[in-house]
């Protein structure tokens, strides 16, 4: 992926990413109605996660957040949880061939190092870090070398931590973004921190996007306004499903309308620069006051303040030459309610 292009799409009409994440619950078929979810809503992209359980969890040291105990058996262990979420190599394949039929595209979150190695063979354009890497600094190096843009995520973290791991990411490549993040499922809205996205964008000099874990569209929209172009958000065929990620999550029809909300947010930014929209031009006739003769006067008469009034009429003299008007002699008789021209007028 030319990252140039990439990023000059999320510009103009940003990058949302449909989350699969576990959303399939170990389920390929699942998987892929995810992938046609994510293309009937919009999407741009759609990202799974990919992992050897046994590389990343302990059997019996592992813990699960609140979140994760809420959503899933309490009595299961955080490993046996994983396990049961994970799809094969194999299966990802499958995936990313189903993706590339539906002409949308397909990316990863690995885990660790074979994962990674594997998504980068299997051909997946994007590589995406958890933010539970954020400080796992030789993953983060491997994951740079790769030769593919990288996305990284920095929810639960340190400014010193995030500066460490972009850090360690640029030393290898240029081509990242960064997506402000609040590790929680749901994350509460008004812990979402968005005013650190400019703060980001102007310290480290990379694009800035948003790991959307909010279950509405309010902290995503006020994204866009301050610069975020690249978007992530969890999807999920229903909400009710067991698994620990459906709850925070967006079912096709909210996606869909995630999409077009975000879209039209970033339509209306504009480019900043003040001019007459081509829709205004009509009102703008309308709206503009010009000089016009407040009775009828005849040849000669010297125009003084009471002879003039400002009326909105499609042309003439502008309000700002007032000024100049006044004390001018009339060249011709007018009537009352006649648009004064310079034609009209000559010097007293």
């Amino acid at each position: 992926m030319n990252f140039q292009d990439f990023l000059a799409a999320a510009e103009q009409n940003l990058f949302i990413i449909a989350e699969a994440g576990v959303n399939h619950n170990g389920k390929v078929e699942t998987a892929l109605q995810l992938v046609d979810a994510a293309v009937n809503a919009g999407c741009n992209a759609v990202k799974f996660q990919t992992w050897i359980t046994e590389k990343v969890y302990s059997r019996d040291k592992s813990i699960k957040p609140d979140y994760q105990s809420r959503t899933t058996d309490a009595a299961e262990s955080e490993f046996d949880t994983i396990k049961n979420l994970e799809l094969s190599y194999e299966e990802f394949g499958r995936i990313k061939r189903y993706c590339d039929q539906r002409g949308i595209l397909f990316f990863s979150t690995p885990d660790e190092i074979d994962s990674a190695n594997f998504l980068a063979h299997l051909g997946a354009s994007l590589m995406k870090t958890a933010s539970q890497d954020v400080t796992n600094t030789p993953f983060l190096k491997h994951i740079a070398r790769l030769g593919m843009p990288v996305i990284f995520s920095t929810g639960a973290c340190t400014m010193a931590e995030l500066a460490e791991g972009v850090e360690t990411i640029l030393a290898e490549t240029q081509d990242l973004v960064i997506l402000h993040c609040v590790s929680s499922y749901p994350a509460p809205v008004e812990q979402m921190n968005l005013s650190l996205i400019e703060n980001l964008r102007q310290i480290f000099g990379c694009p800035v996007g948003l790991s959307d874990h909010t279950t509405g569209m309010e902290a995503a929209c006020a994204a866009v306004a301050l610069g975020a172009r690249v978007f992530e958000k969890h999807l999920t065929l229903d909400k009710t499903m067991s698994g620990p990620d459906h709850q925070a999550s967006l079912d096709p029809e909210e996606m869909l309308r995630y999409c077009r909300t975000l879209r039209s947010v970033r339509a209306g930014l504009g480019d900043g620069v003040k001019r007459i929209m081509p829709s205004e031009e009509n009102t703008r006739k309308a709206f503009r006051r010009f000089l016009v003769a407040a009775r009828d006067m005849p040849v000669g008469t010297v125009l003084g303040p009471l002879d003039i009034h400002l009326k909105k009429v499609v042309d003439g003299i502008a309000p700002r030459y007032l000024d100049l008007v006044i004390g001018s002699r009339l060249a011709e008789a007018i009537a009352a309610d006649a648009t004064i021209t310079w034609a009209m007028l000559k010097r007293a």
